[in-house]
C-alpha cells in the first residue's frame, strides 16, 4: 500500500471520538490524511421513516463538519463522506477506494460473543476488511 490515508468511522459517540483522535494522531505521525466516514443504513420505507432518514442525514452532516474541524485544527488533511449502507461495509469500501493504510473504528469493548450475535461494527469490520483494522477502546 502506498497511501498514507487513514479511514475512520465517526458517529459522534465516545467511541467515535476516540477513533477520530487516534486516526488524527497516527496521520500526523505518518504525514498522512484522514478520510472520515459517517455511515447510515437507510430505512427503505416512506412516511415518518423518511423523516427519520432526513434527521439522520442532518445529524450525520453536522458530525462530519465537526470531525473535519477537529482534523483541520490538528493540521491534518481531511475529507468526509456520508454513506448510505451498513457501517462496516461502508468503511471497507472507503478503505478500498482510498487505498487506505488502515481503517480505524471505536469500540465499547463488547465481548466476542456479543459482537458476533449483535453484529457490532468492529467485529464485522475485522472479518470483512482485507487491510489492517485498528479498534480503539474508549478511555475509561
Amino acid at each position: 500500500m502506498s497511501s498514507t490515508a487513514i479511514v475512520v468511522g465517526y458517529d459522534g459517540t465516545d467511541g467515535g471520538h476516540a477513533a477520530l483522535d487516534e486516526a488524527i494522531r497516527v496521520a500526523g505521525e505518518l504525514g498522512g490524511s484522514v478520510v472520515v466516514i459517517y455511515a447510515y443504513d437507510k430505512v427503505m420505507s416512506g412516511g415518518e421513516l423518511a423523516d427519520l432518514d432526513a434527521a439522520v442525514r442532518t445529524r450525520g452532516d453536522a458530525l462530519l463538519v465537526e470531525a473535519a474541524a477537529t482534523a483541520t485544527a490538528a493540521g491534518i488533511a481531511v475529507t468526509t463522506h456520508f454513506v448510505e449502507g451498513r457501517p462496516a461495509d461502508a468503511l471497507v469500501a472507503a478503505g478500498d477506494a482510498a487505498d487506505a493504510r488502515f481503517i480505524v473504528v471505536g469500540s465499547y469493548g463488547e465481548r466476542p460473543l456479543k459482537g458476533a450475535l449483535v453484529g457490532s461494527t468492529p467485529y464485522r469490520l475485522i472479518h470483512l476488511a482485507e487491510r489492517p483494522v485498528l479498534v480503539v477502546r474508549i478511555p475509561e
